[in-house]
């Protein structure tokens, strides 16, 4: 992962300047909208080099209005669509762009002003990536237990996409602060339009990067503030989940190799017999388990009212579940065809014929060189003539770097490191090495331990 925090906010004008379209899909939220194009006005980047086209998605509201009258200090264009789809929203926005740099903004983010420089100076150190901002959710002072679990979610989702070490999945790919080369989305096709309102195309749109071999990359100053919670709240995110079935059949449809990651394989072999019981009954009467979960859902406020959050925190999550599992119904509509979608993938997701060995003996930084050399799916590690593990090939993830050694030892091999470095000759310090998270191999600093 490349972070931007080193980088300086003033803009250096002798350096390269990409123009960039700011690409915003929005339906009916005229008031957020005005306020991430109030937003932009206050970009460091040169507003001369600065294009926004907004894409008004059958909107009814007073969206097109507004635009008509704004006054904007950029070239601003708006689109009228009527096509209920963020992603042939999206696509829209991209035909109609002149910029080298496409950026993506959802209407509900406020963009602070390193936004859009912080994406251009990322693009300029490592051309080709599909670089991501951060976008907090905007909750002070949200106490519902529903703001706090989306709070929370958020928090560590971008906690652990700006971590060095984190190895980035398909699922990293957010669509609502992101930045591609144009042509680079021309030549990829840009967001599945098949995808319509289900959403996910995001995701999909992921896997076909990494196919690709695209990085993806974090700009940490890159921040907006999502300001989702003013029409989010728990219907909204189970009609979400159901939606979330759907375009995950989609993508398995279009990726079999990911289908043992999805959780459609959940509902094969449920986990309790209560679920054995939901599932077989949503087949032949999901009219009636509809009416439970609609039952059940008001439950939560109640148990909000009482202060039981860990049991409204499982039985949320039951609900989730449970929608999720009527978007895929809604795609696959039988038992069977569910079965069928599961056996027509891999049976396992760790397969690859791109695997390399490292002798960790032969010192730290030379096995992150070679790493990063070979860029590999997946490493049989060995201290010696010993095996100490084996970092599994996965799909949907992007190839080992360097960097994600380091988390791997300290969490899954450690131990079994530890008896081949004794059983090989510890080094001079191993006094102190099962006590001292540093043990130095061969003069290199080895992290086995936080």
């Amino acid at each position: 992962m490349t972070s931007t925090s080193q980088l300086p906010i003033t803009w250096n004008m002798n350096r390269e300047n990409l123009t960039v379209s700011v690409i915003i899909p929005t339906h009916n939220r005229s008031a957020s909208l005005r306020r991430a194009l109030d937003a932009l006005q206050l970009q460091s980047y040169p507003i001369d080099l600065m294009e926004v086209t907004v894409v008004a998605d059958t909107c009814i509201d007073d969206t097109l209005a507004m635009l008509q009258e704004y006054k904007a200090p950029f070239k601003l264009h708006a689109i009228e669509v009527n096509c209920r789809s963020a992603s042939i929203a999206r696509n829209t926005g991209a035909a109609a762009a002149s910029g080298e740099l496409l950026l993506f903004l959802d209407d509900d983010i406020e963009a602070m002003p390193p936004l859009v420089e912080s994406h251009v100076r990322t693009h300029q150190a490592r051309r080709g990536c599909a670089v991501m901002g951060v976008y907090p959710p905007k909750l002070q002072g949200a106490t519902r237990y529903f703001d706090v679990e989306v709070r929370a979610w958020w928090e560590d989702k971008f906690y652990q996409m700006t971590h060095p070490e984190h190895r980035f999945e398909y699922r990293d790919l957010l669509s609502g602060n992101l930045s591609l080369d144009a042509a680079l989305f021309a030549r990829l096709d840009g967001f599945d339009s098949a995808f319509g309102n289900c959403g996910g195309e995001d995701y999909e749109f992921g896997i076909r990067l990494l196919k690709a071999g695209v990085p993806f990359v974090m700009a940490t100053e890159a921040l907006g503030y999502h300001y989702e919670h003013e029409t989010n709240n728990l219907d909204r995110s189970f009609r979400r989940s159901r939606q979330e079935g759907r375009s995950d059949v989609l993508i398995g449809q279009r990726h079999p190799e990911i289908r043992p990651l999805l959780h459609v394989n959940d509902y094969e072999i449920p986990y309790s017999l209560v679920d054995k019981v939901l599932v077989a009954v949503a087949f032949f009467w999901p009219a009636a388990v509809d009416f439970l979960a609609a039952g059940l859902r008001k439950c939560l406020d109640l148990l909000q009212s009482l202060g039981m959050r860990l049991t409204w925190r499982w039985l949320r999550a039951k609900l989730r579940g449970y929608w999720y599992f009527r978007g895929v119904m809604d795609e696959l509509k039988s038992r069977s065809a569910i079965s069928s979608f599961l056996q027509g993938g891999p049976a396992r997701a760790d397969l690859s014929d791109r695997e390399i060995e490292i002798d960790l003996q032969q010192g730290w930084e030379a096995a992150e060189r070679l790493i990063d050399a070979e860029r590999p799916d997946g490493i049989y590690l060995r201290y010696g003539e010993l095996i100490v593990g084996h970092i599994p090939p996965q799909f949907g993830i992007e190839p080992l770097r360097g960097v994600h050694l380091r988390s791997i030892l300290a969490t899954s091999v450690s131990d079994r490191l530890l008896v081949a470095m004794a059983a090989n000759g510890m080094p001079k310090n191993s006094e102190t090495a099962l006590e001292n998270p540093l043990i130095a191999v061969d003069s290199y600093e080895l992290v086995i331990g936080h």
